[in-house]
């Protein structure tokens, strides 16, 4: 998956955000900036809107995402509903300019298993199952639903610190055939405050497409609570290869009803 694509079809996800609350209301907890996604479930009755938009490069192309909508909704105490109208995409490569709306995709979030209020050394997990709908505008559009499952784990290690993990299956199509793509990343989170948390993360992709190639990213990024159900997200990262000046940067805003 190239670094591009990573950028635009899949919205960025948070580690961290549970660290950082206000008051004595649930933390609110998003599944952005970084890409590893959390644990935490949207509450039953409670819907959650988190959007975005990145800037990023990629050798010779450039690309920006408008939109990045996720929209989740708890549907019962262990299940959340997820809808994702992704973005508009304006994107330039070799003096060509590209343009459209992504597929949409629909999937849900199952928590499996809560983690001890303390430091411990069990984790928190929940498992994700969703697919893209071919929807998009035609340049961008997949011939077919690209389905994925991610198991997603949680570790608290200190009152201010918590590390998150995920590894992923997924079935892309690269428009002559589908193949199985692994994916892992581990992020480190830390509350700076009540209302700012930062995080540093690693993840990497390894398609299974015969090209033996195994794309791997770093990134980093805060959030900063506006009040307990409205979050500005900041992030910037690199891609495969520092020498080929990829990288990315994006803003987000994510609010909770």
């Amino acid at each position: 998956m190239s670094l591009r694509h990573l950028l635009t079809l899949v919205p960025a996800t948070i580690g961290l955000t549970a660290c950082a609350s206000m008051g004595t209301r649930d933390a609110l907890v998003s599944d952005r900036p970084d890409f590893t996604e959390a644990t935490v479930l949207v509450d039953p009755g409670h819907v959650q809107v988190e959007s975005g938009s990145t800037f990023s490069r990629e050798g010779d192309t450039r690309s920006t995402s408008f939109g990045e909508v996720l929209m989740r909704t708890g549907l019962a105490s262990k299940v959340e509903l997820r809808l994702s109208a992704n973005s508009f995409v304006q994107e330039r490569a070799g003096g060509e300019l590209r343009n459209g709306m992504q597929d949409a995709t629909v999937g849900f979030k199952f928590k499996l298993a809560d983690g001890p209020e303390g430091p411990s050394w069990k984790p928190a997990l929940s498992v994700i199952t969703h697919t893209s709908v071919p929807s998009g505008a035609r340049v961008f559009r997949a011939q077919r639903a690209q389905p994925e499952v991610k198991v997603l784990g949680a570790w608290s290690l200190s009152d201010r610190v918590a590390f998150s993990s995920n590894f992923n299956v997924a079935r892309p199509h690269d428009g002559v055939r589908s193949f199985t793509e692994y994916a892992g990343s581990g992020s480190f989170g830390f509350a700076a405050s009540g209302r700012v948390g930062v995080y540093a993360e690693a993840f990497a992709f390894a398609p299974q497409d015969g090209s033996k190639v195994v794309s791997k990213f770093v990134n980093s990024g805060f959030t900063f609570l506006f009040s307990p159900d409205v979050q500005l997200d900041v992030r910037g990262g690199v891609g495969p290869s520092a020498a080929k000046r990829d990288y990315f940067a994006g803003v987000g805003l994510v609010v909770r009803r």
